[in-house]
């Protein structure tokens, strides 16, 4: 016969039970937007740095800007990919950077519900270009093949922003527009 002790060990419900993927049962285990083993460090420089705060509005589309520098002596093409193609809009997703300019990128997010937490980013890669390159399209640059010469990941955080505030005016016009419904069923046509 067991013990007391083993027995209340083996029938205890443990607090902390660890999912497979997903850490602790309730905790979301975070994303790891450390570059992969082989592919190469950033090396222009990007506003903001580590992750990207959208504001989130129902119906809304919000918009952030990315500034990216190429402060290499070199011409870059960059691509931006994203993690939903429904949920954001890049532009210019693909392009050229002059050495020692600037740039700025645009993402917009539209949503019809408020995007999971911890799920979202988006990465950039740069590549040295050549002046020839620079004269062509970016897309016939960025083959399916090509290896890029930088990657950045950065994390979309959303940040849940009321449409409006009710003021107390607005209460009492729509308590006015909902009497005046009312007494629309009673009129005859």
């Amino acid at each position: 016969m067991a013990s007391p002790a083993a027995t209340a060990a083996a029938t205890a419900v443990p607090s902390m039970v660890a999912a497979p993927s997903a850490g602790p049962i309730g905790i979301k285990k975070p994303l790891n937007l450390a570059n992969k083993p082989g592919e190469p460090a950033f090396q222009l420089k990007i506003e903001p740095a580590d992750h990207v705060v959208m504001n989130w509005t129902k119906g809304i589309t919000s918009t952030i800007d990315l500034k990216v520098t190429n402060s290499t002596p070199d011409p870059h093409s960059f691509k931006v990919k994203c993690t939903d193609n429904n949920m954001f809009r890049v532009r210019p997703p693909l392009g050229f950077i002059e050495a020692g300019q600037s740039l700025t990128i645009k993402v917009f997010q539209t949503s019809s519900e408020i995007p999971e937490e911890n799920r979202h980013f988006f990465a950039i890669y740069h590549k040295k270009s050549t002046v020839d390159e620079a004269k062509k399209q970016p897309r016939n640059v960025w083959k399916p093949d090509t290896k890029p010469d930088g990657v950045v990941r950065l994390l979309a955080v959303f940040k849940n922003v009321p449409a409006g505030p009710v003021t107390p005016e607005k209460k009492a016009d729509e308590k006015k527009e909902e009497k005046k419904d009312e007494k629309k069923p009673d009129e005859k046509q």
